[in-house]
């Protein structure tokens, strides 16, 4: 991120690279261990212990913030699992062993740092591990058989389209998903329930499911901090049914692939303070 730095030195140096030159730095946002520490020094303190009630709230989110630290190789995932749960004075007699394979229990932790746990090591490593056994893992094909057939028998489905650019440049009817691109753009990340209605709209707009992929990808790669990744490919391609199940009733364009939408994430959340610093 050195390159990414403001000032002649940052220009200097970013000039150099065979990148995408149209793609803005983001602002106040610094790279680099010390950075790293110190953000994960706020976590343990502040938001580690709402983290498994307010993870996705759009107001004051409990999230680590460290993806892209995690993407860099500017902190490990496994420092900042040891540090939780030192801090949390954790023992392996502390394990459950009744609650192996559950969701939670099985650390004999708190609810919060097993609900942070299971997002770091079980979310994230299965994101890793199955791009490591799955070449294809960033590939339309690789989704699940039912998720691929369900989407097949709605490809034909009446749905309004926009244009790459158009989503590129959030000129959509919908004020959420717009300020949600708008931060990907402007800040390299969506908030953590956003970026799910993110995917979950273009999947809705593309003219294909294959083409909603394919535009994920495009813009994740270039705008995210924490693009270009296994564990945002995961994320892309949850929106499309991979590590889900199918759900009912079966809608238009969907199937049977998780619906969400705008109106439902209105009513969840108070969206007012983000609309007002990304809406426009």
């Amino acid at each position: 991120w050195r390159a990414g730095e403001q000032g002649s030195v940052g220009r200097d140096a970013l000039s150099t690279l065979d990148i995408d030159h149209s793609v803005e730095p983001v602002k106040n946002v610094r790279g680099g261990r010390d950075t790293a520490v110190r953000m994960l020094r706020e976590f343990l303190s502040n938001r580690l212990g709402r983290y498994h009630e307010d993870r996705n709230q759009v107001k004051n989110p409990a999230t680590s913030g460290l993806s892209p630290w995690f993407h860099f190789g500017h902190i490990s995932t496994i420092e900042v699992v040891r540090q939780v749960i030192d801090s949390n004075g954790w023992m392996p007699d502390l394990i459950n062993a009744s609650r192996r394979g559950a969701r939670a229990g099985w650390w004999g932790l708190p609810e919060p740092v097993e609900a942070f746990l299971d997002q770091i090591i079980t979310w994230r490593e299965l994101g890793f591990n199955n791009a490591f056994h799955n070449p294809n893992h960033n590939d339309f094909e690789s989704l699940p058989n039912w998720a691929k057939i369900t989407l097949s028998e709605h490809a034909d489905d009446e749905r309004t389209t926009y244009t790459l650019e158009q989503i590129r440049n959030a000129d959509t009817h919908d004020e959420i998903w717009n300020a949600a691109q708008r931060q990907l753009v402007r800040k390299g990340i969506i908030h953590n329930y956003l970026r799910m209605l993110w995917g979950k709209r273009i999947l809705e707009w593309a003219a294909s499911p294959e083409q909603a992929a394919k535009w994920m990808i495009e813009l994740n790669d270039t705008y995210a901090l924490d693009g270009r990744d296994p564990n945002s490919y995961t994320g892309i391609f949850w929106v499309l049914g991979r590590h889900d199940r199918a759900w009912g009733p079966e809608r238009a364009i969907f199937g049977k692939i998780r619906y969400m939408s705008s109106e439902n994430t209105r009513r969840k959340f108070d969206l007012k303070p983000y609309l007002q610093e990304f809406g426009h």
